[in-house]
């Protein structure tokens, strides 16, 4: 009978033994396993990426000074030092016009030398009492037309020694012609486009960038950029500060260094990556964000181990850590491996990040 009551005692303990476990496991079924992290505030420095175009410092386009036949005109490519030629006029007429303007300054300054003298041998007769007044105010003003009959004829001939100069369109800057509107033998208005040039060796990225982000755009600032696989650094020149209306986006100007390529052209497109002042900014995990249709949340784990959602907006992200706007404070915790599981008020599992 003993041995009967130590057999059937033995059966109950096995049998609660087998069933501990399972109960065990029943528990920590309805919780979910995840890891936590909290929420900081740190001073983020982003990279803002955004396409950019390589453009020309100078680029310039070649007009007529004046209204004559072309001679000659550059062609496209030819490489044009600051100074030198870019078009040349005919301008015989001109030279013809300044020959005459000569002669008539020459006639002038004969004019201008007999009044002078015939003016001055009055002077000495009306001390004399032997011409009349009338005889030196006459001869006066005929000194007085003569003499402002030379400055009219020199002052013609510095226009047309200013319309000779305009014969020889020059390059304002060293650059290759790019373009070339008028050929040789054509007659062309004053302020005619006949060319265009551009400076291949001192050229700059243009990028848009948000509009948003003007306030923390800071000159002087080393920039990444990348063309194809090579990559170097620029450096931020300025930022324009005016936005376009329809993009809500504004223009940063970016130096590329000296030894940038020489295969780089304008018009070509570049990446680049502008870097922001840093903020003080509140940042979770790349992990911890959900993204669902209804919007962007994270789930925050409060003290009685539920999961919460919180409504946040995403701002800038640095390497794994993203800044986020939202009802969030600084030590909250974060569900970040397993918060795509979790639903608003489930019970779970903690296992803090280290």
């Amino acid at each position: 009978m003993k041995t009967l009551r130590y057999t059937l005692l033995n059966v109950v303990i096995v049998g609660a033994l087998c069933l501990a476990p399972s109960f065990a496991i029943a528990q920590s079924d309805d919780a979910v396993l995840v890891t936590v992290t909290e929420v900081v505030t740190e001073d983020m420095s982003p990279m803002v990426p955004t396409a950019g175009t390589v453009f020309s410092r100078n680029a310039t386009q070649i007009t007529a000074g004046l209204a004559a036949r072309i001679e000659w005109i550059a062609e496209p490519g030819d490489f044009i030092r600051r100074g030198d030629v870019v078009a040349r006029f005919d301008c015989d007429m001109l030279e013809l016009r300044r020959e005459e303007l000569l002669a008539t300054a020459e006639r002038e300054q004969v004019n201008l030398e007999t009044f002078s003298r015939e003016a001055a041998r009055l002077e000495e007769a009306r001390a004399k009492l032997v011409a009349s007044e009338t005889q030196l105010i006459l001869m006066q003003g005929e000194r007085g037309r003569a003499a402002s009959d030379l400055k009219i004829a020199e002052v013609r001939i510095r226009q047309t020694d200013n319309e000779l100069e305009r014969c020889l369109a020059r390059a304002p800057f060293d650059g290759v012609v790019t373009a070339r509107m008028r050929t040789a033998g054509e007659d062309v208005e004053r302020s005619t486009v006949l060319a265009a040039m551009t400076d291949t060796e001192n050229l700059e990225v243009r990028a848009s960038v948000p509009i948003r982000y003007l306030p923390r755009i800071r000159a002087g600032s080393i920039t990444p950029v990348q063309i194809n696989t090579l990559r170097f650094e620029g450096r931020i020149r300025k930022a324009v500060p005016a936005g376009d209306a329809a993009s809500q986006t504004f223009e940063v100007r970016i130096d590329l260094p000296a030894s940038a390529p020489d295969f780089i052209a304008a018009g070509q497109l570049v990446s680049v990556s502008l870097p922001l002042a840093a903020s003080s900014v509140m940042t979770v995990p790349r992990d911890s964000i959900v993204l669902r249709e209804e919007g962007t949340f994270v789930m925050r784990i409060t003290d009685d181990g539920t999961a919460e959602k919180v409504t946040i907006q995403v701002d800038d992200a640095t390497g794994q850590r993203v800044a986020v706007r939202g009802e969030l404070n600084p030590g909250d915790r974060v569900a970040v491996r397993g918060a795509e599981a979790l639903d608003d008020g489930e019970l779970v599992a903690i296992r803090t990040e280290t």
